[in-house]
């Protein structure tokens, strides 16, 4: 196994420990859980260590987007973004992070990364979103 693969693996395993919160002795247990007979991530094979990871996203962790400096985000992912935290800040949305804005993005129209977004697809994901802002704030007056 490339050692360079598996580094990743067990930093993205314990990002996802930290993010969940997970106890030293409830991310053991999830281990030994999903790997019987194994208790730390570094004893694990490569497709343990997915199975590890599947098992996190079960839970609820989602990896990050991938940053990329070449590419920077257009003005229509910063408009949907400042939605998105609007939202967060009433209560609607539970998650502000940029995954969870891209899940939803993903819903609306089936592109995974923001930065692919085409012109009519960010129009639909602003237009979902200031819809649901206006919903939001008309209940609350």
């Amino acid at each position: 196994m490339p050692q360079d693969y598996r580094r990743r693996c067990l930093a993205k395993i314990h990002i996802a420990k930290k993010e969940l919160g997970l106890t030293d002795e409830e991310y053991r247990d999830l281990i030994t859980s999903t790997i019987p007979g194994r208790a730390s991530a570094a004893d694990l094979e490569e497709a343990e260590l997915r199975q590890v990871l599947d098992r996190l996203q079960a839970l609820g962790w989602r990896p990050r987007l991938p940053r990329s400096g070449d590419r920077p985000l257009p003005a229509t992912v910063w408009k949907a973004r400042s939605l998105w935290l609007r939202l967060y800040e009433l209560g609607e949305v539970r998650n502000p992070r940029w995954t969870a804005l891209a899940r939803f993005a993903k819903r609306m129209t089936g592109i995974t990364d923001l930065r692919q977004l085409n012109g009519r697809q960010a129009a639909i994901v602003i237009e979902a979103l200031k819809g649901w802002l206006e919903r939001t704030e008309g209940r609350s007056r």
